[in-house]
């Protein structure tokens, strides 16, 4: 039996969409032996027919919950990249689109056929380089088949998290020669992975030939460096021909007679293994549960893949094409990429009152590219203020949730311009935008100040108009003020009601409602008094204030009072009520012999500082004359009886009148 490794490398990166199928999720990492190179297999240097078909299975196989395309392939047995493993990208692009992979064009030198290759997803990672190296020869411990590094970083991320990926095809079949060359190739590749330095994100992926885990060329890759390699799966012993071992077989699937390599699963001689950064579930890790080898779930042993025994879930048509395009099964492993912090802040208010309580909200969360939460690392964090900010915290959060809201308190005691600043930190492995500060502004203001006059604070203003005869309209002008408390940092005054009582059809004002008067600043208005009826008159105007629409916003309440009386004319009319009548009489009866200051026109019209007789005739005089009070009748004594009214009173009147 010839043994061959199959590299097959699926990366799945979430950051853009395909034109088919699933768009996000973590990396699929695949390694496939396709057996294409010229001079074995019957010179078939294409894919077979049906590569599509598994492909595409393996992109649409959940795993963990979810599917996704292979976006890295690495190959053996390539005839060259610009021929067989052309053919790759171009099956692959026929499924998704057009320009969607992409491939290697380094050729590593080898004494035959057998090179090694790479197809990758454009839209999920980036191949940053590649190169083959170590000796090559045609015999004893020299290296005949170079080994490829490439150099890998997924899409919308820097170069701390870069991965490398070492592509080898292992010199196959048993005895002391075979397994030296093997170790040597092996040392090869240690000797280039240690020179990467500790910490470095390898996988090693390929065609290994070998049959038991106590090879030297295996504990080689083993052995302790800083390039140390792990099974991810952790299954040493004897591979070949151990029934309990069955599922992690990879070869044989053949049930052909084309040439490729029959014989049912019996042997484990394609690998990813990767070193423990791979495996410390941070940053770019392996995510346990999804290595696996496509196709096998232990039920054919010794028997090719597309046995009927075979309860892998896959449709005949596919189980098929994977037991006839290659006679390797490709190895499929996930890996989660590393977080990516993101920090929104909501606008800060440009201003806002003096001691008003303001918060700044910051949301911290986990914006790597996935479809699932396990895709991701973790994001770890920390948030912190600076300034005259106040608060922060830390935590943790999962892709693909709300993240975490922090409110920042802003200091706003101090009148002035405040600053301050928002700072954030990621300490997660390969962590993107791990660094974050963000400064804040804002200006503090004194609250307006309301007021009728300009050198103090008077929110009562009166205006009286006093007594005016009968006419048009008087006016009388006021202002409202908006004081400023503290030069340039004073809040805007907005008028926001006005509610009028009384007498608001007599005694009126142009007063509106406005906004924004800036701080030093002055409206005028105009009181008017309506002088067309007689009598007296009273209104109140309370008006409702406020600072600009602000954090912190204050109220204030400023009250203007309108007074004026219209005096009568008519000769008699004592009580102002526009016509000369029985409440006239009442006064001056009611106030009679008595004295009066001078100029009391309510019981002394003739103006002589005594009620008496001379009053009297005043009212008589014009009696009845006028318009009655709401134009309502008043029974009124007709004239004779008013003259003999008139005689009696005038003889009471002077029998008790004092001399004076």
């Amino acid at each position: 039996m010839r043994f061959c490794f199959t590299a097959y490398l699926s990366i799945v990166i979430l950051t853009l969409s395909f034109t088919a199928g699933p768009t996000q999720a973590q990396l699929r990492v695949v390694t496939y032996n396709t057996a294409n190179a010229s001079g074995i297999s019957g010179n078939n240097i294409n894919p077979r027919t049906g590569m599509g078909i598994v492909l595409q299975a393996i992109g649409d196989e959940a795993t963990n919950g979810f599917a996704r395309p292979i976006d890295i392939l690495i190959l053996q047995e390539q005839d060259d990249v610009t021929t067989s493993t052309q053919g790759f990208v171009d099956v692959l692009n026929g499924i998704y689109g057009a320009g969607t992979y992409a491939r290697g064009t380094v050729l590593n030198n080898a004494t035959t056929e057998l090179h090694q290759g790479v197809v990758y997803n454009t839209n999920s990672v980036s191949l940053i380089d590649e190169f083959a190296f170590g000796e090559i020869g045609p015999s004893g411990n020299k290296g005949a088949r170079q080994p490829m590094r490439y150099q890998f970083r997924p899409v919308g991320y820097d170069s701390s998290a870069d991965f490398y990926i070492y592509n080898s095809h292992y010199k196959a079949s048993t005895g002391s020669t075979n397994e030296a060359r093997r170790d040597f190739e092996a040392n090869t590749i240690r000797t280039n992975a240690d020179a990467l330095g500790q910490g470095a994100h390898i996988l090693y992926g390929g065609d290994y030939n070998i049959q038991s885990s106590s090879e030297a060329s295996y504990q080689t890759l083993l052995a302790s460096g800083n390039g140390q390699a792990f099974d991810p799966i952790n299954t040493p012993g004897t591979w070949h021909n151990n029934a309990g071992l069955a599922a992690v077989h990879t070869q044989s699937p053949h049930d052909g007679s084309d040439g490729l390599v029959q014989g049912g699963m019996d042997d484990r001689l394609d690998f990813i293994l990767s070193t423990s950064e791979f495996l410390d579930n941070e940053g770019l890790s392996y995510i346990p549960g999804s290595y696996h080898a496509f196709g096998n779930n232990g039920t054919t042993y010794n028997q090719a893949v597309n046995a009927g025994s075979n309860t892998y879930p896959l449709t005949n048509a596919q189980l098929d094409a994977l037991a006839h395009v290659s006679d390797h099964l490709p190895v499929v492993a996930d890996y989660q990429i590393p977080a990516k912090m993101q920090v929104t802040v909501d606008p800060v208010p440009a201003r806002v009152i003096n001691g008003a309580s303001v918060s700044v909200l910051a949301n911290v969360t986990n914006a790597a590219p996935v479809a699932v939460a396990a895709g991701a690392d973790e994001l770890d964090y920390t948030i912190s203020s600076l300034g005259l900010l106040s608060g922060g915290g830390a935590g943790i959060v999962n892709a693909l949730s709300a993240g975490d809201d922090f409110n920042l308190m802003l200091d706003t005691s101090t009148t002035g311009p405040v600053n301050g600043q928002i700072n954030a930190s990621s300490t997660s492995q390969g962590v993107q935008g791990g660094t974050f500060f963000q400064g804040v502004s804002t200006l503090i203001l004194d609250p307006a100040d309301a007021s009728f006059v300009s050198g103090s604070d008077q929110n009562l203003l009166t205006i009286d108009f006093g007594t005016l005869a009968p006419g048009g309209t008087v006016n009388s002008a006021f202002d409202i003020f908006n004081l400023e408390e503290t030069l340039n940092f004073t809040a805007d005054l907005d008028l926001d009601s006005i509610i009028g009582s009384g007498d608001t059809g007599i005694l009126g004002n142009n007063l509106a409602i406005f906004a924004s008067l800036a701080a030093g600043s002055s409206n005028a208005y105009m009181a008017s008094f309506d002088t067309s009826v007689v009598g007296s008159f009273n209104a109140t105007y309370t008006l409702n204030l406020s600072d600009e629409d602000i954090a912190g916003a204050t109220n204030q309440v400023l009250t203007l009072q309108l007074i004026g009386e219209v005096a009568s004319t008519l000769i008699g009319d004592l009580n102002n009520d526009g016509f000369v009548g029985i409440d006239d009489l009442n006064l001056v009866l009611s106030n009679w012999n008595q004295n009066v200051p001078p100029g009391n026109p309510l019981a002394d019209p003739s103006g002589d500082g005594f009620v008496g007789i001379d009053d009297l005739n005043e009212v008589l005089g014009n009696w009845n004359t006028g318009t009655p009070p709401n134009e309502i009748s008043t029974n009124i004594p007709e004239p004779t009886s008013f003259a003999c009214l008139g005689l009696t009173s005038v003889v009471l009147l002077l029998r008790s009148r004092k001399i004076t």
